[in-house]
Formats: C-alpha cells, sequence, structure tokens
C-alpha cells in the first residue's frame, strides 16, 4: 500500500466516524416520567425535556406549564436571533465536509501532478 492510499483511507474512515457519532442517539434518562418542577404532576419526557435532561438541567416543567411560561415571556425573547438557525448547529455538515474534501483535493492534486 502506498502513504497516499493509506493517508485517504484514514481521512474516509474518521469521516465516517465522525458522521456516525453524530447519528447516534443520545443518553436517555433512566426514567421514563419527571415529577414537574412547578406543579408537581408526574410526566413523559419527550424532546424538550430529554435534551434538558441532556444539558444537565435539574428542573424539568411538564407541557403545560412550559406553554405557560412561553406564554409570559416577551415575545422579542421567544423569537430565534436573526441569521441564525433554530436549532443552533447550523454549518457542521459544512464545516465536515471543507475538512474532508481538502485533504483529498490535496492528494489529487499531488498525484495528478
Amino acid at each position: 500500500m502506498t502513504p497516499e492510499l493509506i493517508f485517504a483511507t484514514a481521512v474516509v474512515i474518521v469521516a465516517t466516524l465522525a458522521i456516525g457519532t453524530k447519528l447516534m442517539p443520545g443518553r436517555k434518562p433512566a426514567s421514563q416520567v419527571f415529577q414537574c418542577s412547578r406543579c408537581g404532576s408526574a410526566s413523559r419526557h419527550n424532546d424538550r425535556t430529554t435534551e434538558a435532561w441532556r444539558s444537565g438541567k435539574s428542573k424539568l416543567f411538564c407541557q403545560s406549564c412550559h406553554a405557560k411560561w412561553l406564554q409570559s415571556q416577551p415575545p422579542r425573547e421567544r423569537e430565534a436571533r436573526p441569521g441564525r438557525a433554530a436549532s443552533g448547529n447550523s454549518g457542521c455538515l459544512g464545516v465536515v465536509v471543507l475538512f474532508t474534501s481538502l485533504p483529498l483535493a490535496g492528494l489529487l492534486m499531488w498525484a495528478y501532478a
């Protein structure tokens, strides 16, 4: 095997692992039910509460208490910042493509030079 082939294979493996780990589901709470910190009712976890749990939040709120809190917030605080995606992680795919295509482009330029 030539060093170029080994390098190209390593780049493909690293890119595949990076994409694979990004697509795998994250941790889940041990229990599917939590107690609302505002009203005390038992509620099932949803995507919002699971993400809050993953980020280390200790106070979780049921859907109705969360809706009441959202209504009490001024409208400008609820809107997403202009120019940013709502998810907050926009551009990750572009960075991965950039970092994988630059070495491959260099490898192709070196091979044909």
